[in-house]
């Protein structure tokens, strides 16, 4: 994996969702930025606690909010075995997306949102993603997630 890609992606071995959003924050350097990483981890914690991030099919996109910040902040993680989000939806989340972002950002995390939705609820990359396939599809993906521009999935 190159230093490029473990800024914004890594593979998860939590299986308690509190523990993988933190693996994904400490390992991701791209969350290294932020001045403050601590208050970050509590606002993604209180935010899940609130109502479960998990979206289904799979995916979980847990967020937090600081003040100040000049553009969202967006890793991913990859478990293979899955994580349980919420008892109710019991489908094990294996892509878990970690989003930073500010209250006068917000637009911009709405668009980062929509277009994350764009690329994960399409089954073939999903399947794909779990085979650890990489596709042209994956490949764009990810390039998409180290460059922080999110764009909607090609059709």
């Amino acid at each position: 994996m190159t230093e490029k890609l473990k800024r914004v992606f890594t593979y998860i071995e939590s299986t308690d969702k509190f523990d993988a959003i933190d693996e994904v924050i400490s390992k991701c350097t791209i969350f290294d930025e932020l001045d403050d990483k601590e208050k970050f981890i509590r606002a993604v914690h209180r935010r899940e606690k609130i109502q479960s991030t998990g979206i289904g099919h799979g995916v979980a996109i847990a967020h937090g909010k600081l003040s100040h910040l000049d553009r969202c902040r967006i890793a991913l993680g990859y478990s293979d075995d899955g994580i349980i989000f919420d008892a109710h939806y019991p489908d094990p989340v294996h892509l878990v997306f970690v989003i930073a972002s500010s209250q006068s950002r917000q637009a911009e995390y709405i668009h980062a949102v929509s277009n994350i939705l764009s690329w994960v609820h399409d089954d073939s990359f999903r399947k794909d993603f779990s085979e650890k396939r990489h596709t042209r599809q994956i490949k764009a993906f990810l390039e998409i997630l180290m460059k922080q521009e999110f764009l909607p999935r090609p059709i």
